[in-house]
């Protein structure tokens, strides 16, 4: 079993992230791809306020609703605290022996990779693809909410609807 694990804040989840989805179970020949929403992230840092844990989940599961082999996996906003990816890829082994397991990132997180927490361990026990960042961001949507502009481009549909009937 092919295995993807796509982590991240999601803070909110765009279009972007679900277009690298799809791409890497195509280009990974992917059984499942399991989205991981983080609690929060040992490298983010914004001054823009974060979208609550809650929201962010069900703005998660809207996006990649009915897109085949795509789960989303709440373990890490329910574990609360830093969310790093060993503990998580650690747990995936131990629920799927024998299955090869790939993290998807994006092509900026490849410079700092061996600066997350047991980034050796991390190496042997998954493989890592990388994507080129997407136009859209995360940090631009939640300043666009905030400043009341459009950005219903950058997000799908779903996300749009729900994150506009919150700001009501």
């Amino acid at each position: 079993m092919r295995i993807g694990l796509f982590g991240g804040s999601f803070d909110p989840v765009h279009s972007g992230h679900v277009g690298i989805a799809a791409k890497a179970i195509s280009d990974l020949m992917l059984d499942k791809l399991v989205v991981l929403p983080a609690a929060t992230s040992p490298f983010k840092t914004s001054a823009l306020p974060s979208l609550v844990p809650e929201l962010r989940l069900d703005l998660v599961k809207l996006a990649f609703a009915g897109m085949d082999k795509v789960s989303v996996d709440a373990r890490e906003l329910e574990k609360g605290g830093v969310s790093y990816a060993i503990d998580t890829v650690r747990e995936f082994a131990a629920e799927n022996p024998g299955a090869e397991l790939f993290f998807v990132i994006g092509e900026d997180s490849v410079e700092g990779l061996p600066r997350w927490k047991n980034y050796e361990e991390l190496r042997r026990l998954c493989t890592f693809k990388a994507y080129p960042r997407t136009v859209e961001s995360s940090t631009e949507i939640r300043s666009r909410i905030i400043s009341g502009e459009n950005f219903s481009e950058l997000v799908p549909d779903s996300v749009h609807q729900r994150l506009m009937s919150k700001c009501k």
